[in-house]
């Protein structure tokens, strides 16, 4: 039998895996992925986030290393981040700094772009095959981003869903954050279900 942490962590997998199966994640670009995070309380799923915290909390037991073996198995050698102008702070340094070493230490290279104020669209980038798009922002124009921000369209997604058992309608706290990240490649949890 399943732990609780380790089934909110195989549900929140297999909810962005239906996700990337059925078009809901629709990226501006190839080669692009977020990270979504899975907020629950007590078993049950009450939210999902997109414009997420990546701060100290999160950098603790984050999966750097599940991330660079995905980028170095599909032959990414360069890392473009989009952070929104409005949410600057975001990722941390501290976030960012770690992920930075750990991808030089991987020879990777990594940089910026500074996306407007929503809802200044997401731009397409005509990158090589070689750099991967980690969207950090809101992009008004994706099925799951929208998902996130409107709850009434969460809760319609989740009880017309296999997964209604695990939907609740709560406003609450106290969470269980489970971090996943989405793409069309591949979606992994990289940071297992920990106190928010």
């Amino acid at each position: 039998m399943k732990s609780k942490k380790s089934e909110i962590e195989s549900v929140s997998l297999d909810i962005s895996d239906y996700w990337t199966s059925y078009d809901f994640l629709t990226e501006s670009n190839k080669n692009c992925g977020t990270f979504v995070a899975f907020d629950w309380n007590d078993g049950y799923l009450i939210e999902i986030n997109t414009n997420i915290d990546l701060k100290e909390l999160e950098c603790d037991n984050f999966k750097f290393d599940v991330f660079v073996e995905f980028l170095k198995k599909n032959n990414f050698t360069f890392v473009l981040g989009l952070r929104n102008i409005m949410f600057e702070d975001n990722p941390s340094l501290e976030w960012t700094d770690k992920f930075k070493e750990i991808l030089k230490s991987n020879e990777i290279d990594y940089d910026e772009y500074i996306i407007g104020n929503w809802p200044a669209p997401i731009p397409e980038f005509d990158v090589p095959d070689n750099i991967f798009i980690l969207r950090y922002s809101f992009d008004p124009y994706n099925k799951v981003d929208s998902l996130a921000a409107t709850k009434v369209l969460f809760k319609d997604f989740m009880i017309k869903s296999d997964w209604e058992k695990y939907y609740k309608d709560l406003d609450s706290e106290e969470k269980t954050r489970v971090v996943v990240f989405c793409s069309d490649i591949e979606n992994l949890v990289l940071r297992e279900g920990f106190d928010k």
